[in-house]
């Protein structure tokens, strides 16, 4: 377990917070981590645009490509209530629609599809699921052994909150995934702190572009300003 303060300051309020430290509990995740693993590997790269497409992997990881957000779709809300199966993909892809919300770059508006689109470029980039290409580029070195991929209903039984609704974690189309409070604080620790990408790589998922007024995006992260 990495030793670093802000290592020793996640653990604590983690588990201060949840009272589950070793508990299972799913965990909001982005695929930004492993995207920029392959940026550090120089198998991607952040500012070409991608192939077949008007946007860059920066612009997908900071919400300002322009692809649509299926969570505001009436459909999506409706289907996820009445805990139906997850539309395969290309239903999903259609149902939103091929239109940008804005030219790439000219805007920024958050969009789970651009994350669905980061996970397919690991997938293609590594030639395997994600589950498999995340546990190889950061939970293997991080030593995350709770973390794993949600696949079914099921799986979120095993939470410290359960599953009473049947949600059903392909919903999440990016990838939900599961694990112990403790790894979690352990997955921002070694992102961070813990050497898993090159300073720089990690500078700039710190570095702030600003959108006007009190909100500014790093990479794969959004946040108000003065609130770290």
């Amino acid at each position: 377990m990495p030793n670093s303060p802000l290592g020793h300051r996640l653990r604590g309020s983690f588990c201060r917070a949840t009272g589950i430290r070793n508990r299972i509990a799913t965990i909001c995740w982005i695929p930004s981590t492993g995207a920029l693993q392959l940026v550090a590997r120089d198998a991607l790269a952040l500012d070409e645009p991608l192939p077949g497409r008007q946007w860059t992997l920066r612009q997908l990881l900071q919400h300002r490509a322009g692809v649509p957000n299926y969570g505001g779709m009436a459909a999506y809300r409706e289907a996820v209530a009445r805990s139906d199966s997850p539309w395969p993909v290309a239903d999903l892809l259609e149902r939103a629609g091929s239109a940008l919300d804005f030219a790439p770059g000219a805007g920024w508006a958050y969009s789970n599809i651009g994350y669905l689109f980061v996970r397919e470029l690991i997938e293609e980039t590594t030639s395997t699921e994600i589950g498999e290409a995340m546990q190889r580029l950061v939970f293997g070195p991080l030593h995350l052994g709770s973390v794993r991929l949600a696949r079914s209903p099921e799986d979120l039984d095993q939470t410290v909150w359960g599953n009473p609704n049947r949600y059903h974690p392909g919903w999440v189309y990016h990838g939900l995934l599961m694990g112990t409070a403790v790894d979690a604080a352990r997955l921002v620790d070694g992102l961070f702190t813990g050497g898993l990408l090159p300073a720089p790589l990690v500078e700039t998922m710190r570095t702030p572009h600003p959108l006007g007024g009190a909100l500014a995006i790093g990479l794969g992260r959004a946040r108000a300003m003065g609130l770290g």
